[in-house]
């Protein structure tokens, strides 16, 4: 212990020797306190990430033999040492040397593959008055598993646990945390920064100062937890660490990735499947054209802020016939329902429980890196601390519940969702996703991805409460016609952006749709429906199922021709009057216009198109413009740059901020993009503001190659950013200082829709 004091000269040591000597006994006093009073304070945040030796109130230190731990040591060098892992706030894994833990079976050791409950800690502080009189701070422990105490009883120096209560017993549960040298700590698994942050870039801004970073206005941080949870393999976080959050994922794409049907078709050979081997190694994903695996686990988001995101937008979403479909394949896994409602609020949750995570690996609430707004006051105060501004959102193809077959849509009940929305922090909404809905039509979407869509939106707009109930005799009694519809698809009105390459739904039920059908045959309870007849049970009441090939010759594509119903223009109406995000990508030609109408007539600023969608027709991109909305883009750098060269272009009659944002759709079943063709990325390189200094990503056993992958994970970003940066100096368009201005231009238009507000 006496090493760890300061080294001062040989004169001054000599003099403060009686000193040190006389506070290095008072420290090894054993605490006496047979009247001491006590009192249990606020959780032991701080102890977050450190390494620590442990004492019991006689100065005797926590050890480990092979299999089990107790106070038996006399000496500093006896005792073990302990990673603290925050497992969420006010709560700790202890992680010893060995890669074990510290649980409740206190006479036996935990492996690290086994950790759970039963080795999570709730740790307080306590003061400790004698006589009135503060003596001494420490700790107690309780275990997260059953609320009970930690304990050391008689004079053998074990331990036990008893029940809590109200006059704890000092010299049985106090507990000394002595904090030691990091690296002498076994350091516990998790990914890796790969990133030198600058103490510079931790000095709190002025809020008043304009925000210099970029926003990206479309993620879908929650989408682990939406169709049930069956949907993506991985979580964003995990209690337990990255070997719980990013594990194989055959437990839900079965063996070889056999049952990963969003994403089977197109890997490997075109047989199906896929390697399911998840950290360390990571053999099949991350991956940029992943749609079924997380790509923005925690650290890679924060790996991201660090080279300038300023700003998120994340959005619930979803698909609750397709969520059925998955629900019956992954029986007994799924989790929730497959409404919207359901939806909203459990990936709303997520989206809080991550916060509070991140809190809890910082230090304590409000430490973290990342921060839920509300408010553009709430986003520059957050950025300002150098916390990236999370706003919340929806995308989801049945908001509210407000499919076409819900009687209960009303004003009313509209005004009341939307409102319950608001009080959860929701402040960006889709009014219509994929499918057509009770607020309006949809914009179809092509290809065979735009055909699944199709299929279930238009389960979506039928009397079909779930898919089960096509086999259920109660309900084929009154269900024979399922009603329900296809897109209305003809001739678009001049000027609109049609949709090419509609599929034949014939031939998608032919091809595509068997594709599921023949990899679901092996799961019992769905075999059985396959074996009463598919056909029979579902395809023939999809009659007439379109082919839409008198349209196929049209030139431009086809429109959806159902418009804005009169309960969208109410919801349109009451988000304005909250203040609220409009997200205008989704909606038929027909519907935008109409909405379009609407938010010119209010002169409202709150209108986006996160997708970026509306690149391509000038005149309704000049009217989000004209507003003061936004829109935004993806894909390579170079293109990227073209098209913040294009808006600055569009933007120069207009008096508003410039700044083009990042539309990623991260985990949004949509592909991430690569570099450039000709990129080099030289590591180390520095950040646009030169405080962070990036090497290359490694997780786990896996090293990431931007320039052969792209964005194979959130955090290549900072990758993505430097090609950009390489770009910009190449041309002289200056794009560089318009991206890093989209963060501040998202703030001022949000500023602008909330003056709206009533």
């Amino acid at each position: 212990m006496l090493s760890n004091f300061p080294k001062p000269g040989i004169r001054a040591a000599t003099r403060l020797w009686p000193i040190f000597f006389t506070l290095y006994l008072a420290s090894c006093k054993p605490l006496d306190c047979a009247t001491c009073q006590v009192v249990e304070k606020e959780p032991a945040y701080t102890l977050a990430q450190g390494c620590y030796t442990l004492q019991n109130s006689d100065n005797t230190y926590l050890v480990s033999s092979e299999n089990s731990y107790d106070f038996s040591g006399t000496f500093e060098n006896q005792a073990e040492l302990f990673y603290l892992k925050p497992t969420r706030l006010g709560a700790f894994l202890l992680f010893d040397r060995q890669g074990h833990f510290l649980s409740k079976n206190l006479l036996n050791i935990t492996s690290q593959d086994d950790a759970n409950s039963s080795s999570e800690w709730e740790i307080n502080l306590i003061d400790i008055f004698k006589e009135g009189i503060l003596e001494v701070t420490g700790y107690t422990m309780i275990s997260a598993v059953n609320s009970l105490r930690l304990q050391i009883v008689d004079d053998k120096a074990t331990l036990s646990i008893a029940p809590i209560d109200t006059n704890l017993d000092v010299n049985k549960t106090y507990i000394k945390f002595e904090q030691r040298p990091q690296d002498s700590c076994a350091q516990f698994p998790e990914a890796a920064l790969d990133a030198d942050v600058s103490p510079e870039f931790y000095q709190e801004k002025d809020p008043a100062d304009p925000i210099v970073g970029y926003a990206d206005i479309h993620t879908h941080i929650g989408f682990p937890q939406t169709m049930g949870g069956v949907a993506m393999a991985g979580e964003i976080y995990h209690p337990y660490g990255i070997e719980h959050a990013l594990h194989d994922c055959d437990d839900i794409h079965g063996k070889n990735g056999v049952l990963d049907f969003l994403e089977g078709q197109k890997a490997g050979s075109g047989s199906g499947g896929h390697d399911t081997e998840g950290y360390p190694d990571f053999s099949y994903w991350p991956r940029s054209d992943t749609t079924t695996h997380v790509t923005a686990y925690y650290r890679w988001i924060q790996r991201a802020h660090l080279s300038g995101l300023r700003l998120m937008v994340t959005l619930v979403t979803g698909n609750p016939s397709f969520c059925q479909l998955l629900s019956i394949v992954q029986i007994g896994k799924s989790e929730g329902g497959c409404t919207g409602n359901s939806a909203l609020k459990r990936q709303t949750e997520y989206m809080y429980e991550l916060e509070d995570y991140i809190d809890a690996q910082e230090g304590g609430p409000g430490k973290g890196w990342l921060r839920i707004v509300t408010t553009p006051e709430e986003a520059r105060a957050a950025i300002a601390k150098n916390q990236l501004a999370i706003v919340l959102g929806v995308e989801h193809g049945t908001l509210f519940n407000c499919d076409e077959s819900f009687g209960g849509c009303t004003e009313d009940y509209v005004s009341k969702k939307l409102d319950e929305a608001y009080d959860m922090g929701i402040r960006s909404i889709f009014p219509i996703h994929r499918f057509d809905n009770a607020f309006g039509g949809t914009k179809p979407g092509g290809g065979s991805a735009g055909a699944w869509m199709h299929l279930t939106g238009m389960m979506t707009t039928s009397k079909i409460d779930h898919i089960l109930d096509l086999i259920n005799p109660t309900k084929l009694l009154f269900k024979a016609d399922a009603g329900g519809h296809f897109w209305d698809m003809d001739t678009c009105p001049e000027g609109a952006q049609g949709t090419s390459g509609i599929a034949n739904m014939e031939d998608f039920l032919d091809d595509s749709f068997s594709f599921f059908t023949d990899a679901a045959a092996g799961i019992p309870l769905v075999r059985d429906i396959l074996e009463f007849g598919i056909n029979t049970i579902f395809i023939n009441k999809l009659d007439p199922i379109p082919t839409y090939a008198s349209l196929s010759d049209i030139p431009g594509g086809t429109c959806n021709q159902r418009g804005l119903q009169p309960i969208g223009v109410h919801l349109i109406n009451r988000m304005i009057d909250k203040g609220m995000i409009l997200e205008v990508d989704h909606l038929s030609y027909a519907t935008l216009d109409a909405a379009l109408d609407i938010i010119e007539e209010r002169q409202y600023s709150g209108v986006v198109s996160s997708h970026g969608w509306l690149n391509d027709t000038a005149g309704t991109r000049a009217r989000i413009l004209s507003l003061g909305g936004l829109l935004s883009m993806k894909g390579a750098p170079s293109g990227a740059a073209n098209s913040i060269a294009k808006y600055e272009e569009e933007m120069q009659p207009y008096d508003y901020a410039l700044g083009l944002s990042m539309g990623s759709d991260i985990q949004g079943v949509s592909s991430q993009p690569g570099g450039d063709n000709d990129v080099i990325i030289n590591y180390p390189f520095t950040s646009v503001d030169g405080l962070v200094t990036f090497t290359e990503p490694k997780t786990g056993n896996r090293t990431f190659d931007f320039a052969n992958e792209g964005i194979a994970h959130y955090g290549l970003y900072a990758e993505w950013v430097e090609n950009l940066r390489q770009v910009d100096e190449k041309s002289s368009e200056g794009v560089m200082g318009n991206f890093m201005n989209s963060a501040e231009a998202y703030v001022q238009m949000w500023e602008r829709a909330s003056a709206h507000s009533q």
